[in-house]
C-alpha cells in the first residue's frame, strides 16, 4: 500500500489526514461533522463542504474500535473497493489511536498502510468532555522516527471551535 504510480516513475505519495485521539474521544463524530455525513460509504468519495474539490476515501472506524488486523483488513477493503470505483484514492482521512500494544501498535498500522504517504496527524488534546488530555510530547516522541508525519494539535473542548481548527488544518493542506 502507501504511494501510487501517476505516469512514468514517478510516485505521488498519498495525503492522509489521522483524526488522532484515544478511545470515545469523538473521533469518528468529528469527522462526520467535517464531511457533513454519518454514512461513509465505500465506494462513494467524501467531499469537504466549501472546498469540495477533493474526493476522500475516509475510514470512519479507529484500531481502537478494530484494533491492528481488523483495522489493516477494513482499510484495505475500503480502498480496494473505493479504488474499483474511482481509481486511485489520493486523499484519506481516518479515526486514529496511538496505541502502542502489542496486538495493536499503531506504528506497525503506519508502516503497513501509509509508509510512503504524506501524513498528517491531527492530535485532538482534549477529550470531547474534558476529562482526558493526550500528552502531545509522549506522541510525538512516540512517531519521532517517522519522517513522513506532520502533527497538528487542535486545542478546545468547544465542538465548533474544534470542528473550525480541523477544517482549517485539512484546508490548509489541500491543493
Amino acid at each position: 500500500m502507501g504511494a501510487q504510480q501517476s505516469g512514468g516513475n514517478s510516485i505521488t505519495p498519498r495525503k492522509v489526514f489521522l483524526i488522532t485521539g484515544f478511545n470515545n474521544w469523538g473521533k469518528t463524530t468529528l469527522l462526520s461533522n467535517l464531511f457533513a455525513t454519518r454514512v461513509f460509504q465505500m465506494r462513494v468519495p467524501q467531499y469537504l463542504p466549501s472546498f469540495g474539490q477533493c474526493g476522500f476515501l475516509v475510514m470512519p472506524q479507529s484500531n481502537d474500535d478494530l484494533g491492528e488486523p481488523r483495522y489493516i483488513n477494513a482499510f484495505n477493503n475500503r480502498l480496494n473497493v473505493f479504488q474499483s470505483a474511482n481509481g486511485n484514492a489520493k486523499y484519506i482521512a481516518s479515526a486514529f489511536c496511538p496505541t502502542r500494544e502489542p496486538a495493536n501498535n499503531s506504528i506497525n498500522i503506519l508502516n503497513t498502510l501509509y509508509r510512503t504517504d504524506q501524513i498528517e496527524m491531527l492530535l485532538i488534546e482534549d477529550k470531547w468532555c474534558g476529562h482526558a488530555k493526550l500528552q502531545i510530547h509522549n506522541i510525538t516522541s512516540f512517531y519521532s522516527s517517522m519522517t513522513n508525519i506532520t502533527f497538528h494539535t487542535v486545542s478546545s473542548t468547544n465542538a465548533l471551535l474544534r470542528l473550525n481548527a480541523v477544517r482549517n488544518i485539512f484546508a490548509s493542506n489541500l491543493p
